[in-house]
């Protein structure tokens, strides 16, 4: 009669947890966005608000892997009167950026009179929206924005 050693035991234990994560983190990249998109309009006219025209989201593939394509109107390229915030889900994050100098990134094509602008947030911030359930309203790009401010004279 052949004895179960705790070896075996806990190989068995240890390929269950791993299936159950799996499965955990595969319900919390698969769910849906939790609230509608809406389209807010900045009370202050010295505020506007670009909505992201592509969003890539893959956190698991490391850092540069969770960004936003903006197409962007020229007059916004005057970095002295402007300021610029990042926000998701209406909350302002870091963000590095670059502006292109393409006509077409990512599968989005400039605009005439436009500029596209590529916004990075944090791989620890989308695990964040993921382990908290928001990893749907992460993919949407209605839910991030670009707000550009003028700067005080």
């Amino acid at each position: 009669m052949k004895h179960w050693g705790v070896d075996n035991t806990l190989g068995i234990a240890s390929v269950g947890v791993a299936m159950v994560l799996a499965g955990v983190v595969a319900w919390l990249l698969n769910r849906p966005a939790t609230v509608d998109c809406r389209t807010e309009v900045p009370a202050d006219h010295a505020v506007h608000r670009i909505v992201a025209r592509k969003v890539v989201v893959q956190p698991w593939l490391g850092e540069h892997h969770v960004y936003g394509v903006f197409m962007v109107p020229n007059r916004y390229k005057d970095d002295e009167k402007y300021a610029v915030a990042l926000t998701v889900r209406g909350i302002e994050h870091f963000a590095q950026g670059e502006t292109s100098g393409s006509r077409r990134v990512d599968g989005v094509s400039a605009e005439p009179g436009h500029y596209l602008l590529r916004r990075y947030v944090r791989t620890r911030l989308a695990l964040w929206f993921m382990v908290n359930g928001l990893f749907g309203d992460l993919r949407r790009p209605c839910n991030w924005a670009l707000v550009f401010s003028e700067r005080a004279s």
